[in-house]
């Protein structure tokens, strides 16, 4: 008869000190399950046995509760091993007499459905348990082996499981005949949605030594999930609605991201990460999600450069929000603001100080412009655009357009009073607005993407700026029919625009 196998350490079987870090965050969260899972022959019992024995350093005690005879590894002579018959009620009964013995940590080798009931019963308990769950799904998505199980809800799983390791093995790079190769970044980019440039990697190619294969011998690839107070509402919306929502990156780490790091240092080659993750249904799915996230990401960080935080949410969560990226055509409101004399001062100021000034300037209009729920288009040296309706719709745009500017307006001149004595020269602006159609969408490519407005009415309402006065706000004819109700504005005639062969009728707001 063979002798069992000796336990491996945790460090011996991964070195990540990120999934490490990632275990002690979990054991010093409140006891519960923690499962490694797997399909089998991946390893999930000797890595759970590691882990076990990593977590008990401190001197705890530990049941081992099976129904294997002849158990196939040698496990410490500190630990405790029952061996239960197969059925439900021996598993209940040994579970509690392993509770009332005190031990402090409870391991169950495999669940199954004849003691799901009694790790759930110990999990009540706050005891910590640890078992093996085989499986091809991973992470969280081992919730749906219990759907046909009586007596679990997703909210009781989620409130009695502590953490997740899933787990498959990969084709190890044979180090003797693997070839280095510069990926562009094009293609780094389907391995790597989060990455924007080229990098060196490994392929296969195989020799004597690896049989021609290009792989020798398997290595692992995990995914880490930690379930607390803060990820259950999360994995909780994932499972009963669907609802997707990034988990923090200290609580979840992906067999993705796993993946790519035993990509970048060697361990595995091209071919093999390609195969694993694009061909396996399950990680396929994770990848292609985890593409669309990044790019969503993109796309939530370029709007918000443009708009607040409660119209990025009102972007993003609308049905039809390829149309605000690919272009379409919208009523608009277009602002441009502008410093009048700053030539002349800025011919004669270091460029420490202009860029202070307009900093400062800039900061304080865009403040006021995102409590309308304004977009900043685009700054043009000491002139800022700014668009209402768009990418949003607003019925009232040209109301906030207007109260927009009063408010900027007035906020150049407390600025001008209270530090008056400190700033090199007096901010006055002028301001122009104008409403109509415009074309509103994504600018650029994937390295670099704005949102914009183009069309007539923003180089008309650039025109209606260049002829407001300082400290004077003009509004074309389009723009004072939709708020002649509720603001004071005055006619000043038919103006003749630079470079419009059409006269405009312009109104001047009329603000204290």
């Amino acid at each position: 008869m063979e002798s069992p196998f000796p336990l491996s350490q945790f460090r011996d079987l991964v070195p990540s000190n990120l999934a490490f870090e990632f275990i002690q965050r979990v054991f010093r969260g409140s006891p519960g399950i923690f499962a490694t899972t797997g399909q089998s022959g991946t390893g999930k019992l000797t890595l759970l046995l590691a882990i076990v024995q990593e977590f008990a350093k401190s001197g705890s005690s530990v049941a081992l509760l099976t129904e294997q005879r002849n158990f196939p590894f040698e496990l410490p002579s500190n630990w405790s091993i029952y061996l239960i018959e197969s059925t439900e009620k021996a598993w209940m009964e040994a579970t509690k007499q392993s509770l009332n013995s005190s031990f402090d940590i409870l391991i169950v080798d495999m669940l199954s459905l004849k003691n799901y009931k009694t790790i759930f019963y110990a999990a009540r308990q706050k005891q910590w348990v640890f078992t093996c769950i085989e499986t091809p799904y991973i992470g969280i998505d081992v919730a749906y082996n219990f759907r046909d199980w009586q007596g679990l809800s997703y909210l009781e799983i989620l409130q009695y499981f502590s953490g997740i390791w899933s787990q498959v093995l990969l084709p190890r790079l044979c180090r003797n005949c693997a070839k280095s190769m510069q990926i562009s970044a094009e293609e780094m980019r389907l391995l790597d949605p989060s990455t924007n440039q080229s990098e060196k990697l490994w392929q296969e190619l195989g020799c004597q030594i690896c049989e021609q294969r290009g792989t020798k011998g398997r290595c692992a690839a995990y995914e880490i999930l930690q379930i607390d107070d803060e990820t259950r509402p999360i994995l909780r919306a994932y499972l009963e609605k669907n609802s997707i929502h990034s988990l923090p990156n200290d609580k979840h780490w992906t067999i993705q991201e796993c993946g790519r790091s035993l990509l970048r240092d060697g361990s595995v080659g091209i071919e093999t990460y390609k195969q694993v993750i694009f061909q396996n249904p399950m990680l396929r799915i994770q990848h292609l999600l985890e593409q669309e996230k990044y790019h969503s990401s993109q796309l939530r960080d370029m709007f918000s450069r443009f708009v607040n935080r409660q119209v990025v949410e009102r972007i993003m969560n609308r049905w039809d929000f390829a149309k605000i990226v690919e272009g379409e055509r919208r009523k608009a409101t277009c602002m441009f603001c502008d410093v009048r004399n700053f030539t002349s001062y800025a011919e004669n100021a270091s460029p420490d100080e202009i860029f202070v000034l307009l900093n400062n300037y800039f900061r304080d209009i865009i403040e006021i412009a995102f409590n309308y729920e304004g977009t900043i288009d685009k700054f043009i040296g000491d002139s800022i655009m700014l668009v209402f309706g768009a990418p949003t719709d607003q019925e009232d745009q040209e109301l906030r357009a207007v109260l927009c500017a009063i408010e900027i307006q007035k906020k150049v001149s407390e600025i001008n009073q209270c530090r008056g004595n400190t700033l090199p020269i007096q901010l006055q602006l002028g301001i122009g607005i104008n409403t109509g159609n415009v074309v509103a969408g994504c600018l650029g490519s994937e390295r670099r993407m704005d949102y914009t407005v183009l069309g007539d009415v923003i180089n008309t309402a650039a025109r209606i700026e260049s002829r407001a006065a300082a400290n004077q706000i003009l509004i074309s004819s389009e723009t004072f029919l939709a708020v002649q109700e509720h603001i004071p504005c005055r006619s000043i005639g038919v103006l003749v625009l630079k470079g419009k062969v059409e006269t405009v009728e312009a109104f001047e707001v009329v603000y204290s």
